[in-house]
């Protein structure tokens, strides 16, 4: 018996631990703001001339929500879909994690 995937479950568990006091002093809503309320809106429903120009996701919509993981939206934020430009570069990991944070705040029913 290996106690292999206990430590490694051990060690997802203390760094998870160790990033929330960093991920609470990041504020999710305000790089949203600045980063993805020009084509997104600041309500999610990307009902700005840049999110029609763009064809930008209404990210407000449970539908979306609902078919897209935290892993989706990371990706999408890292990597830029579309017209969409990556933040990989510009955003630390945790200031990545929050507005996947601030993008499932903006769920409506």
């Amino acid at each position: 018996m290996s106690n292999k995937p206990t430590l490694l479950s051990l060690l997802g568990a203390l760094l998870l631990l160790g990033s929330l006091p960093a991920l609470a002093e990041v504020d999710g809503q305000q790089l949203y703001r600045q980063h993805c309320a020009k084509c997104h809106a600041e309500d999610g429903h990307a009902n700005t001339l840049r999110g029609w120009l763009y064809f930008a996701q209404n990210l407000s919509k449970a539908k979306w929500q609902d078919n897209n993981s935290d892993s989706d939206i990371l990706e999408a934020i890292q990597e830029g879909p579309g017209a969409m430009p990556g933040y990989a570069e510009k955003l630390s990991e945790t200031e990545q994690l929050v507005v996947v944070r601030a993008v499932r705040d903006l769920r409506k029913p």
